[in-house]
């Protein structure tokens, strides 16, 4: 052996000894297991203990039994909890009395006719089935066409045969029907124009103005036009018509109002209506046939009373009745309440559509 070079056996020691330590103790394990599986029982309740001489059964420890799967689906958990808590009930309000009926032409509740039925039997049966105790038909619109055989009217205008005219005089004789006409006073196309200097609205250099629908309208200060509105509406009375609705007994406001020319006109516009109502109520009075304004909102509220001449002070006490469509009963009813110092003054009449039924016009309590 050369000089300075030694065997090292340190590290060949180390692993021997852990050799035989590794050896050991596998061969301890054996044994162990050998021995358990002739000693191992498992008991009724499964168990699992050892059955040693001298030291007898023995019981071994068992890890806990998995919990069973569960199905965390939202809809198989358990409700939520909740907290009722009861609260006080309020009051129910009391309902609101009924307003007393109006007086004026007995039971108010009036269907809107577009066509005569054929007899006095198919009239009842169509207010029947509405509920109604008469009917409004319109005579005259606002064209100025007219719906009977009228022998004074502008012969273009008359669009009614006297056969259905016979027809609509027996309905107006029907016992226990009010009937009521509705009769446009002063939009008319065909009297106007056939009498421009004498009976219509005109424009500055004398041609008669038009509307924004293209129509015409009376001059209720001209003598001429007074004189055919009067004569019509006595030949509706005579026809039997327990009521006249007159509409657009006011001047016009819409269009191109500022061509219109007032230079010739010799009186306030409120006077010349109230002119023409009165000139009205004198020659119906013989007939019994009585007065009613239907209004706009806009009328009854006195807005643009200026242009439309529509003065509840000067009109109302000339009439027997107001009719208006209006979503605020109690503004309409404040505003015909208000001029009190009258000595005569009309009954309000509210004019609902019943739903789904627009032509038929229930008149509730005013």
């Amino acid at each position: 052996m050369a000089k300075g070079y030694q065997s090292y056996r340190g590290r060949r020691a180390l692993g021997t000894r852990i050799a035989i330590v590794l050896l050991v103790l596998i061969l301890l394990a054996a044994c162990a297991f050998m021995f358990a599986q002739q000693n191992v029982s498992y008991g009724d309740d499964g168990r699992i203990y050892l059955e040693l001489p001298h030291f007898g059964r023995v019981y071994l420890p068992m890890a806990p039994p998995p919990e069973p799967e569960t199905d965390e689906k939202e809809e198989d958990a358990p409700p939520p909890v909740q907290l009722v808590v009861d609260e006080p009930e309020e009051p129910e309000p009391e309902p609101e009395p009924e307003p007393e009926p109006v007086d004026l032409f007995g039971e108010h509740h009036l269907a809107e006719l577009s066509s005569l039925p054929a007899d006095g039997t198919a009239l009842t049966q169509t207010l029947a089935v509405q509920g109604a105790s008469g009917f409004v038909y319109t005579v005259r619109n606002n064209a100025g066409e007219i719906f009977w055989a009228s022998p004074t009217g502008q012969k273009k205008a008359v669009k009614t045969g006297e056969e259905e005219t016979e027809r609509l005089r027996a309905l107006c004789a029907a016992e226990g029907t009010l009937a009521v006409a509705r009769f446009n006073v002063l939009h008319d196309s065909y009297y106007a124009f056939a009498n421009m200097k004498d009976a219509a609205i005109c424009q500055a250099k004398g041609y008669v103005w038009y509307d924004n629908h293209s129509l015409h309208w009376l001059e209720p200060e001209k003598e001429l036009a007074r004189r055919y509105v009067v004569g019509l509406a006595v030949e509706c009375a005579q026809l039997g018509f327990d009521e006249l609705l007159l509409e657009d007994l006011c001047y016009p406001t819409r269009g191109n109002t500022y061509k219109i020319s007032y230079a010739n006109n010799t009186m306030e516009k409120k006077d010349a209506l109230a002119l023409l109502l009165t000139e009205l109520r004198t020659a119906l009075e013989p007939y019994g046939t009585k007065l009613s304004l239907l209004l706009t909102e806009a009328q009854l509220s006195g807005e643009d009373k200026e242009n439309s001449g529509v003065d509840l002070e000067t009109l109302l006490p000339l009439a027997d009745g107001v009719y208006v469509q209006t979503a605020d009963p109690a503004a309409a009813r404040a505003a015909l309440a208000a001029p009190s110092e009258a000595e005569k003054w009309p009954e309000l009449v509210l004019l609902t559509p019943e739903p789904g039924a627009e032509e038929n016009w229930c008149i509730p309590a005013a």
